[in-house]
């Protein structure tokens, strides 16, 4: 009985010990990715200028200078599905829009830390560029993919967002939920589909899942 009682402190210690050993949270080098997400083109008038939205996946790296600040480098392709826009002041029904590439270098900063916490929140900001890509369906919109390959504006972003680490079962892997706020500077060498006089901005929300490659 004695010999017993004896094992099962020794497997609660080893248990104990392990359990601490486990780091939860962020580490130093973390990759990610967003399978589901939808940015919201805003701001066109209905003549020239359409506001469509589009389906967003893409994939992330950050890199954590100290607990609270990090920089992360992002891109993503949204594609444009078929859907009922106004152009010219008409309605055009069941239109495909451009597929949308976006790249980012971003600062994020947690404003309570991130190690060792389960459910960090962040806010961000950075810098980038958006590039239109034209389809067969685009054509009478100025986006001919026998003229116009790509068009790329320069863009800004800002939001924020919450990481969900899991617990000691998968201590590296967790989730994303992120919201930004894009804007898009205007491009006077663009079909005037989009942003050619004016700036536009964008909502973009995408949900994905994080991987802590090293600590």
């Amino acid at each position: 009985m004695q010999q017993l009682l004896v094992a099962l402190t020794l497997v609660a210690c080893v248990t104990d010990a392990s359990a601490q050993d486990t780091t939860i949270g962020a580490g130093k080098v973390e990759i990610g990715g967003f399978p589901m997400g939808g940015t919201f083109f805003v701001g066109g008038d209905d003549n020239k200028e359409v506001d469509f939205n589009v389906y967003s996946a893409g994939a992330n790296a950050t890199y954590y200078f100290t607990d609270r600040a990090a920089l992360e480098g992002e891109f993503s392709i949204s594609f444009g599905l078929a859907q009922d826009v106004f152009f010219n002041r008409s309605e055009v029904l069941h239109i495909q829009m451009p597929n949308v590439w976006t790249y980012f270098a971003n600062l994020v900063f947690f404003p309570a830390g991130s190690a060792g916490k389960r459910m960090p929140f962040y806010v961000t900001g950075g810098i980038g560029a958006v590039s239109l890509q034209s389809r067969q369906p685009t054509r009478q919109f100025g986006y001919d993919v026998d003229s116009v390959g790509f068009e790329s504006f320069i863009a800004e972003n800002i939001g924020g967002g919450v990481k969900i680490f899991r617990g000691a079962a998968a201590p590296d892997w967790g989730f994303r939920a992120d919201y930004r706020y894009l804007i898009v500077n205007s491009n006077a060498d663009a079909p005037a589909f989009f942003a050619k006089a004016k700036n536009r901005a964008g909502h973009r929300i995408t949900f994905g899942v994080l991987f802590t490659w090293k600590r």
